[in-house]
């Protein structure tokens, strides 16, 4: 195919329009971030997975010695990240090439916020956008005509968790990616009737398996994604291939906890030196708390729908697409996926997750609330034509609020202090408008560093251009001007 023909899809287009907003932020350091990158580190600079080099800049990690675990190493104990390696293994490539063509500019905090971005860009930007396109080709499939379906993705895209956290070095939103890439794999052959071959039920398999190797909990997401699988994919054997893909970054998982951990089941909670994940039944889960739940959804401390009211589409939505019975396995897997997620997070005895804009354990359901709020939107032909105008302004209404909310915070710093008990009234929404932008002082290897430090945050339009305050935002809103004008034509 022609390289204008490609430009001449709207998806291609749709992939532009997220990327470029994905990677317009660069959010400095943090324990998460930093735990994870002091892995790459390891890996690239010593060949090896202790981080015993880089681990004073996080209090996220792991300590193991001959004694077991340990708070605090000593002659014969070492530190390790205490994440799962999947989101460092994918961002290993680009800092590998990074730190190779740097010379000796290596020492330098400009080099590692650099190569920081980078390899947050390939590891957890690049695999964002794509699953963008993977909600357009979802959203085509369950029947959404053109207009909604052009909708619902950007609201999905820009209008949800999803924004800020694809432009940080965390887990949550690339495992959710690669969760709705494999699955969206699976659902063309069903709904379309598109025959996936072995290499692509392989390949949908690698994305459903290294899910879990981003982010452990997402093993059960991923069983319902294979019990999904197992109903009608046919001839049996089919499903090899499928079990294939997910098998090897599980081996490799195995393989990594073995060498490191003790053993190929032993996860690397069991050596945190944070107390809270010794607590619980296991590795930090309670009994879930209905008091909890209700933050999670409604309260402005971390609620989903007090960011991204329109989410709440989800509830008639799930309605409607039980009603059609083509759709009704997508429905009930959605439905499970959403559930588990719910409860995983309600039962955390972190269940605020910390230094967070909103509920960041939910990110994972957010593509299946998503699936599910579009079921209303197959049927709103049958409601009254005022009806559905109604509705439809006011959805629209609700995105355009929610963005404007994904926008602070991905501008100003999704990593809102914990202390913060209303991350928008009193930290965001304050600093977005007097033009305080990127304000985090957190560095890629100083993430203990004073409030008086210099901001190591940037966007691009502070960087490339010297812009400040909200004007550092319009490079950003230009482009994206012109990419939507390109998709327009692509129509």
């Amino acid at each position: 195919m022609r390289a204008g023909a490609w430009l001449r899809k709207p998806a291609v287009a749709l992939f532009a329009l997220a990327f470029s907003a994905y990677a317009y932020f660069y959010q400095a350091g943090g324990w998460n971030q930093n735990s994870r990158f002091d892995l790459v580190r390891a890996n690239v600079e010593e060949g090896r997975s202790t981080i015993d080099s880089f681990h004073k800049n996080t209090g996220d990690k792991a300590c193991r010695g001959p004694k077991g675990r340990c708070v605090k190493a000593g002659p014969d104990d070492h530190y390790y990240c205490d994440k799962a390696p999947g989101a460092s293994w994918l961002a290993t490539p680009m800092y590998a090439a990074v730190y190779w063509t740097a010379g000796s500019h290596k020492a330098s905090q400009h080099y590692l916020n650099t190569a920081a971005y980078l390899s947050s860009l390939s590891a957890v930007a690049l695999p964002s956008a794509l699953s963008v396109v993977a909600m357009w080709i979802l959203l085509g499939l369950i029947g959404l005509g053109a207009a909604t379906r052009l909708t619902g993705t950007l609201a999905y895209a820009f209008a949800t968790l999803a924004f800020p956290y694809a432009t940080l070095f965390y887990g949550h939103q690339l495992t959710s990616s690669l969760l709705l890439i494999g699955l969206v794999a699976l659902a063309r052959e069903r709904l379309a009737g598109i025959k996936l071959g072995h290499l692509g039920l392989f390949l949908s398999g690698l994305s459903l398996g290294m899910s879990v190797v981003v982010e452990y909990p997402s093993a059960v997401p991923l069983m319902g994604i294979c019990v999904y699988a197992a109903t009608w994919l046919r001839p049996w054997r089919r499903l090899a291939w499928l079990a294939a893909g997910i098998a090897i970054p599980g081996l490799c998982c195995a393989a990594y906890q073995l060498m490191v951990f003790g053993g190929p089941t032993t996860l690397p909670y069991e050596f945190s030196t944070q107390p809270h994940r010794s607590q619980g039944f296991f590795m930090g889960l309670g009994v879930p708390e209905p008091s909890v739940l209700f933050e999670l959804l409604f309260g402005s401390y971390r609620g989903l729908f007090f960011s991204a009211p329109w989410l709440l589409v989800a509830v008639p939505g799930a309605y409607f697409l039980f009603r059609d019975k083509k759709l009704r396995p997508e429905a009930w897997l959605a439905l499970f996926i959403v559930a588990f997620v719910f409860w995983l997070n309600a039962s955390l005895v972190d269940w605020q997750g910390g230094w967070a804009m909103g509920p960041r354990y939910l990110i994972t359901a957010i593509p299946f609330l998503v699936l599910l709020a579009a079921g209303l939107f197959r049927e709103q032909a049958q409601l009254p034509a005022r009806l559905r105008t109604t509705l439809s302004v006011l959805v629209c209404a609700l995105v355009l609020y929610s963005g404007h909310m994904m926008l602070m915070g991905a501008a100003v710093k999704p990593e809102v202090p914990s202390h913060i008990k209303k991350p928008f009234a009193d930290y965001l929404r304050p600093q977005y408008y007097r033009g305080e932008l990127a304000v985090s002082t957190q560095g890629i290897d100083m993430a203990g560093a004073p409030k008086a430090a210099p901001a190591q945050a940037w966007n691009l339009g502070q960087r490339l251009f010297g812009l400040r305050g909200v004007w550092s935002l319009m490079p950003l809103f230009v482009l994206q001007l012109l990419i939507a004008s390109w998709m327009w034509r692509c129509r």
